[in-house]
């Protein structure tokens, strides 16, 4: 952030140097004669300047697919597999190959789901990007030498001009620009013809400014000079010669292009899964060396304890990990594009977006639709006057000169339309930049007339009657005073206001003595629902705060439009006063801020997340481009530059802000889902790890084969997966879910001893009570008693951690107040009848199990109910002592 402060205070200090500079020194800053390079002087400048032409972002399929399939986790994945390929290869038996198999799935489905993703959304946005023009019109290589430029040369310097790529453009070159022209470089305006420029993309201003071959304003930022073109903006009407001053990485334009470019820090969700997978890896490392050294030394066997610990290493690695996580985000953002109403860029930002609890926005074209609309045409005491329609929209209609966003307002609205067939053009007075006043002059069947529009200081210049209710008065100080007071008035609601005016001309065509009619209003319309939007997401846990470049009034006066209450508003340059204490103490107090540059909104935002929040940013601008890239979820819409569309993560289709709502429930959601399976595995490890360390003092006898343990994890995988459909809580929907690991030890440390007592009872009750195995003793290796033994605990252990899922994917009760999605019961149901048809039914065989004693079944089923109840009510006693549960 300091970096492009630094870059863009330099790019103000290089375009100062050319802002005042008249046509002699400009001349000779390029060490040149004339205007109109030769071919020559291209080749010294490009020579000179060139080697800096802006690169477009690399798509680097490569580095996608290493990131897709080489996570840290899937590596992890990838060394346990290769250990079941080589059990395989040692031992050949037909679980070894399928568990390898399954698990080989799962690293190339979770890596090519993420895979396919980045590909899928890289070549969606490149189909919907719309390249600018890449064109320009030069001016080389002339007969005449021109030291200066004025209305008679410049016609013939128009005539010279002739089509070459962007990219050909070096310093020093004159081109011509007119409308619609997408200005190339960094330019110098040095000749003009009401030349007006949308700079919108780079400000958030709604009008276009104008620009000409001077610059008479006291300096505001480096974006108000008014003899300055800047790359990337649109050239709306008139006119104009420019000099080449800046072209590629020389450009404003290339300092937000560089910080897209940038590698994009690690979202509030890439660190929770990072810090997921370094405690998981931890827990691993931990119990491995504790098992292998208790079971070689109540063995007396090292090499059957280190092969019993790798299964058990095995048996606690949650290889669903990354597939859950794909398969949320994945589900996810198919939810979110289902009405087609927003494209997923970024498979993360499903989460993200469910993780925001504030989401920070620019005005101009978010908020707002970027397009000027007429409010209301009335007389000076608001009266309605279908004359006064007339008056506006005949000025319009009739105009040829600047084709600014006013008259395609009027133009387009719902006022009374004359028949224009009546009227006649017989002259027009242009708008300029001085005057601020536009006239034409109209001959109808009955009388010429003369039909104005302007600024209203400037129409009653021009005025010397006025239009009250239907009665022409002479107008005096004393209603000029009121009706510039009533404009003051409209001005601060947040219209901007022209004044009307009208007379029937005798003889002569004059800009005078004119009747003052009325007002016209305008106003930058609120998207439809953008209300709606603000309101919904507060009542979710999102708080939203406007960053615009705008004024206070108008911003003022849009946050009105759609009820949003200013609770404290502050501006850039405050900002830029502000110490580290009084910027985060003022960026959590304000919700509105205005007057900001890229710089600030970044400040804004980095202010914010410093302070735990997890903020997303709406824009749609070029000046928003570093600022997207900046905050944990960035949105832009498909209309916008498409530098923002490449900072963006998610990018909006429609006019409805909606999908937005949406698309933080579908977060939400999936981050529910994936909390599930991530704190009950560790838990449930984190039990079986206990579980085994105790069943090793109890007997020498393995509680289970690495087959079995195998096969539970099979098994039980596949109700992890249902989990991916599962239902969510409408609770836990409310509130901002950000992916943290705070309290997760303590889940696992509370709640995974209670499945542990259950494993034990079971130990004792199979070595005391059905007498199985002896205690601290062993049976012979493949005798019944043993294999009963592995076959009982196999009941209890795959339906315990089964059923108890319903239980601890709510915080709520469950099958009462909660209840699961149809897949994830017929998962639970599937399971749990499979828990025992393998170790009572002939499938025993095939894996090594005897089958129980049939009274075995009541006892399990005891087992489970208990285990449920127990931990339903070690829930509720979590959730009182921690306030949430996942």
């Amino acid at each position: 952030m300091k970096r492009l402060k630094k870059l863009i205070n330099n790019t103000k200090i290089e375009l100062i140097n050319y802002v005042d500079s008249d046509n002699n020194k400009l001349l000779k800053q390029f060490e040149i004669n004339s205007f109109g390079l030769n071919n020559e002087q291209v080749e010294i400048n490009r020579e000179k300047f060139g080697g800096k032409e802006l690169k477009p972002a690399r798509f680097n399929v490569f580095l996608v697919f290493v990131k897709s399939f080489f996570s840290p986790f899937n590596i992890i994945l990838m060394a346990i597999d290769a250990f079941n390929f080589y059990e395989y290869i040692s031992d050949p038996n037909t679980f070894s190959l399928v568990a390898a198999v399954i698990v080989l799935i799962m690293i190339l489905a979770s890596g090519t789901m993420a895979f396919i993703q980045e590909i899928r959304s890289h070549l969606v946005i490149k189909k919907m990007i719309t390249e600018n023009k890449k064109t320009s019109k030069v001016i080389r290589n002339i007969s005449y030498n021109y030291k200066s430029v004025d209305n008679a040369n410049s016609i013939r310097l128009i005539k010279e001009a002739e089509v070459i790529e962007n990219d050909e453009l070096v310093p020093g070159d004159v081109i011509y620009l007119v409308n619609g022209d997408i200005i190339p470089a960094d330019v110098r305006i040095i000749w003009s013809n009401n030349l007006y420029v949308n700079q919108s993309s780079l400000t958030g201003e709604s009008f276009p400014v104008q620009k000409k071959d001077s610059h008479d304003k006291e300096f505001e930022s480096h974006l108000s000079y008014e003899n300055i073109g800047y790359m990337g903006t649109e050239v709306m009407s008139g006119s104009g010669l420019a000099i080449v001053v800046a072209t590629g990485q020389n450009t404003y334009f290339s300092l937000i292009d560089n910080k897209v470019k940038e590698k994009r820090k690690s979202s509030s969700f890439e660190k929770g899964i990072k810090r997921i997978t370094l405690y998981l890896i931890a827990f691993m490392v931990a119990v491995i060396p504790v098992v292998l050294l208790i079971s070689g030394l109540q063995q007396n066997d090292w090499v059957k304890g280190a092969m019993f610990t790798i299964a058990i290493a095995v048996g606690i690695t949650p290889e669903m990990l990354p597939i859950i996580v794909t398969s949320n985000l994945t589900r996810g953002y198919k939810q979110i594009e289902k009405n087609g109403e927003m494209i997923v860029k970024n498979l993360n930002s499903v989460q993200n977006i469910g993780a925001i609890d504030i989401l920070c926005t620019d005005k101009t074209g978010t908020i707002t639709s970027g397009e000027i609309s007429l409010n209301k045409v009335t007389g000076v005491n608001g009266e309605k006057s279908e004359f006064l329609e007339n008056v506006l929209y005949l000025n319009s209609y009739f105009q040829s000169g600047f084709q600014n966003p006013i008259d395609s307002a009027v133009l387009s609205s719902k006022i009374k339309k004359p028949d224009v067939d009546d009227y006649t053009k017989e002259w027009e007075i242009p708008f300029d930049f001085e005057r601020k006043i536009l006239s034409v002059i109209l001959t109808s069947k009955k009388d010429k007339e003369i039909f104005t529009k302007g600024a209203v200081e400037e129409v009653l210049k021009v005025c010397n009657r006025i239009s009250i209710n239907g009665k022409i008065e002479k107008l005096d100080a004393k209603l000029k005073k009121m009706i510039l007071k009533k404009t003051h008035e409209l001005n601060i609601d947040g219209y901007r206001v022209i004044g009307i005016a009208h007379n029937v001309l005798q003889d002569e065509d004059v800009e005078e003595e004119l009747i003052f009619y009325g007002f016209g209003t305008f106003f930058d319309k609120p998207k439809k629902t953008s209300k709606k939007l603000i309101k919904n997401l507060a009542s979710k846990g999102i708080s939203t705060k406007v960053l615009t470049g705008d004024n206070e009034i108008i911003t003022r006066a849009i946050c009105k439009n759609v009820d949003f209450e200013i609770t404290k508003l502050f501006s850039g340059a405050e900002i830029e006063t502000m110490d580290d204490r009084q910027l985060h103490k003022a960026v959590v107090e304000a919700n509105v801020f205005v007057k900001l540059s890229p710089i600030h909104k970044s400040t804004i935002i980095a202010a914010l997340q410093a302070q735990g929040h997890v903020v997303g940013f709406m824009g749609d601008g070029i000046n928003d481009a570093p600022v997207l890239r900046e905050s944990d979820v960035a949105i832009s819409f498909s209309e916008a530059s498409n530098i923002a569309q490449d900072a963006a993560d998610m990018i909006l289709t429609s006019e409805s802000l909606m999908a937005i709502e949406n698309a933080v429930i579908e977060g939400r959601k999936s981050l529910a889902n994936m909390l599930k399976y991530i704190k009950v595995t560790v838990a449930s490890n984190f039990g079986n790890v206990i579980s085994v360390i105790v069943a090793l003092f109890l007997t020498k006898e393995e509680p289970m084969l690495a087959l079995h343990l195998l096969l539970q994890n099979l098994l039980y995988d596949f109700v992890m997966f249902a989990l991916v459909f599962d239902n969510v809580d409408e609770e836990f929907l409310q509130k901002p879910r950000p992916f943290t690991t705070k309290n997760i030890i303590w889940f696992a440390v509370i709640n995974g001893p209670i499945s542990s007592i259950f494993d034990i009872s079971t130990f004792l009750v199979l070595i005391f009570g059905y007498k199985l195995v002896p205690f601290q003793g062993s049976v012979p290796e493949g005798s019944t008693n043993a294999m009963q033994f592995h076959a009982s605990w196999f009941v209890v252990g795959l339906m315990t951690q089964t059923a108890v899922m319903q239980v601890y994917r709510t915080e709520k009760t469950p099958f009462i107040q909660s209840k699961c999605s149809m897949s994830m019961l017929i998962a639970t149901i599937v399971i749990c009848l499979a828990a025992i048809l393998i170790p009572f039914t002939p499938i025993n065989q095939l894996v090594q199990m005897s089958t129980p004693h049939w009274s075995f079944i009541f006892v399990a089923l005891g087992f489970v109910g208990t285990y449920i109840v127990l931990a339903q009510l070690v829930k509720k006693l979590y959730i009182k002592k921690f306030k949430e549960w996942l």
